[in-house]
């Protein structure tokens, strides 16, 4: 996913499982660089080869990478106090905050390979778009909170979370519907490979099209059951009136 994503999740993780006192200087630096490092190594790596989500994204580097950051903070990220957590727990704390970009990679439509260069086998469960509008807006408010109430960093941690799992349940029960819905309908089940695609804005309408070839999307109402017609895929951002959420009349 883009870099808002995981920067904020690796943020949240990294709150929820260090007590302040044993967190480094500096903490929420740590978990944000940590989440989102696997995209800027592989800036570097593309020059020996490497694809995108491959070498860095893969699994036998993400303990080597949470291994990394975990001396790094215990190195230059010692507190005032000193009590930084030990290693063992610092690195499982960087392993969740590193595992959590290669997660959100996965929630999406693009590829991400498991053991690239020794294997082509990838994951891609098609969930999430690129970015959540919806999350983001979660997100904002869940700030603006913290700094009006002053919450605590771990009950921040705590909702900022949960506005991202509600969004993720939101997006998985539309998946589900879409497919079925794809599968039922005689406009689209003709469909031999059933691919579906979140929009970025509007969560009840998903993108459908065979596997097999370059097909246009069709797009579905997940909750009125309608196949939409008229409109264009456009990178997934569909021009959709809010009408569209139920059966409403045209003007």
């Amino acid at each position: 996913m883009e870099w808002i994503s995981h920067t904020t999740t690796g943020f949240f993780l990294g709150q929820l499982l260090v007590k302040e006192k044993d967190r480094p200087r500096r903490a929420g630096w740590w978990w944000a660089a940590a989440s989102v490092s696997p995209d800027w190594l592989e800036w570097g790596t593309r020059w020996f080869g490497d694809i995108h989500r491959g070498v860095t994204h893969s699994l036998y580097v993400w303990p080597v990478l949470a291994l990394g950051w975990a001396w790094a903070a215990r190195r230059w990220g010692r507190n005032a106090t000193g009590e930084v957590a030990g290693p063992m727990k610092m690195w499982a704390v960087f392993f969740v905050v590193v595992g959590s970009h290669l997660l959100l990679d996965v929630f999406m439509a693009y590829r991400w390979y498991l053991l690239w260069p020794f294997s082509e086998e990838n994951w891609a469960w098609g969930i999430m778009p690129l970015f959540d509008v919806y999350i983001f807006a979660g997100w904002l408010a869940l700030w603006l909170l913290y700094r009006k109430m002053r919450l605590s960093s771990a009950t921040t941690a705590k909702l900022g979370l949960a506005i991202f799992l509600a969004m993720f349940v939101a997006r998985g029960a539309g998946k589900v519907r879409a497919t079925r819905l794809a599968m039922e309908n005689p406009a689209t089940a003709v469909i031999a490979d059933i691919r579906t695609r979140p929009t970025y804005y509007t969560p009840w309408l998903w993108l459908v099209r065979d596997g097999r070839g370059d097909a246009d999307w069709t797009v579905v109402n997940v909750v009125t059951g309608d196949v939409l017609e008229g409109y264009t895929r456009g990178h997934g951002f569909p021009p959709i009136p809010g009408r569209e959420l139920v059966k409403l009349p045209a003007r």
